[in-house]
């Protein structure tokens, strides 16, 4: 019952809408909702379209009971009143995760106010529910702005799962908009192939051109050589004897250069045994260098197979648990994520294309990272390094969280963190939501990958 009560003040609200007399209110909307009765924040977005002067959208609702996430995707109506206000209601609900059936008779309502300051756009204002036979009217206030950055949402891309994103006018904007460029850059490349033709062309055309000028030159230059061959006759006199003169010279500087190269050889050898001392000195610095690194790399292989033990020992310990708890009811039941293999972790991390999706700039020296399935719960299991080193082995993403804090170096400005997808699920490819808590910032990333690519988030030290 406690539950019941508690999705019920969550589940119904639902994200405001905005509207302004010459003002463009279409686009996403993110912030935040104050609940009166449960005195909480609940984050939720808002999608605005536009079509023929008529306003439609989109909501989505994201809250949390313990570690178990819970979204709601709702149609809404949007008109606005004789006073300017912003009136969005609930018009039915096409995607959830509920535990328990919404009551369909309450209906949300939201009362909304416009303002810009500078290139910022905020939309506050009030909200409340009916009161129904079996529930009280909540009451509430909501803040939202307005973001060009649509795809990193939670409301688009359950949309895109439904097929139903290109009902807002500016993601179907923004998809005709790539298709424009692509078509443009295809034109562009046939006109860049037909001036390479045109090109080839003319080349060929003077290659004819300069052939028959280098056979006119020809002809004409054997005219003057047969005019030139008594001048010829003379001229080779005066060269033999030319000949001799520069013999003798080549001989002696020939000499001369034997005596500077026995010279130089000289010093090239004393140079070549310096460097081989010096080339011995490093080699064996090297080998000790490597003899530490295979310790460092030994000890660290035996703490990371402690701690696939413990991992597997914990699993184990919650299947033994498991089949001695009853049975749940059959209508209770949820898909359960597919078996996952204990091969290496991340075995072909490097044999995968690694792409980098996002990068967040820190401040702490410690991070604190949860883990979500990104959507459809359908058995996406991942494995995490960071910097190379493996950091979470095979995770299985849920609804439930995944928690974990890294601990970085001060003198550390740079962290590559690399999502390497183990299995697919039964909805390719594996999606996720990674939650990062830097201090008081909190950044919500969503990555994706495959079995030919991993995909990776850079994390960069914010200057002092």
């Amino acid at each position: 019952m406690q539950l019941r009560n508690a999705l019920t003040l969550l589940i119904f609200l639902v994200p405001a809408g905005l509207f302004a007399q010459e003002k463009d209110i279409t686009g996403l909307w993110k912030g935040s909702l104050f609940n009166d009765t449960t005195q909480k924040f609940y984050r939720y977005e808002i999608g605005i379209s536009k079509d023929k002067g008529k306003y439609t959208g989109f909501s989505h609702t994201w809250f949390l009971i313990g570690d178990t996430q819970y979204f709601g995707v709702k149609k809404v109506a949007i008109r606005i009143a004789n006073d300017g206000k912003i009136l969005i209601e609930d018009n039915g609900l096409i995607a959830n995760n509920y535990p328990i059936p919404p009551n369909k008779g309450v209906r949300q309502l939201n009362v909304l106010t416009l303002n810009a300051a500078d290139s910022i756009m905020t939309l506050t204002g009030p909200f409340s529910t009916n009161r129904t036979k079996d529930y009280h009217s909540l009451t509430g206030s909501i803040q939202l702005q307005r973001k060009n950055d649509f795809w990193q949402s939670s409301l688009v891309p359950h949309l895109q799962e439904l097929g139903r994103d290109e009902e807002l006018s500016f993601v179907k904007a923004d998809k005709e908009a790539l298709a424009r460029k692509n078509e443009a850059e295809k034109q562009a490349e046939l006109a860049e192939r037909r001036a390479i033709a045109m090109n080839e062309k003319k080349a060929d055309e003077k290659k004819k051109l300069d052939l028959a000028t280098e056979k006119k030159q020809q002809r004409e230059d054997e005219l003057i050589a047969k005019a030139s061959s008594k001048v010829a006759a003379d001229r080779k006199s005066e060269e033999e004897k030319a000949l001799v003169k520069s013999e003798r010279l080549r001989e002696e500087t020939a000499r001369a250069e034997a005596a500077e190269k026995e010279k130089t050889n000289k010093l090239l050898a004393k140079q070549e045994m310096a460097r081989k001392n010096a080339e011995t000195k490093l080699e064996a610095k090297q080998a000790a260098d490597q003899k530490k690194s295979e310790a460092s790399a030994a000890a660290e292989k035996e703490k990371m197979d402690k701690a696939l033990a413990r991992q597997e020992e914990g699993r184990n310990n919650t299947v033994l648990s498991k089949k001695n708890t009853t049975p749940p009811d059959k209508k209770d039941e949820k898909p359960t994520s597919p078996p996952v293999y204990y091969s290496e972790p991340a075995a072909d991390v490097n044999l995968r294309k690694t792409v980098v999706q996002q990068t967040v700039n820190f401040s702490s020296d410690s991070l604190e990272l949860t883990l979500y399935d990104n959507g459809e719960i359908d058995g996406d299991t991942v494995s995490v390094l960071m910097n190379g080193k493996l950091l979470l082995a095979k995770q299985g993403l849920g609804i439930k969280a995944i928690r974990h804090t890294i601990y970085i170096p001060h003198d550390v400005d740079k962290v590559e963190m690399v999502m390497y997808a183990e299995t697919l699920g039964s909805i390719p490819p594996n999606t996720g939501l990674l939650v990062i808590k830097d201090g008081k910032e909190l950044y919500e990333i969503r990555f994706s990958g495959d079995l030919q690519k991993n995909a990776a988030i850079v994390f960069n030290r914010k200057k002092e």
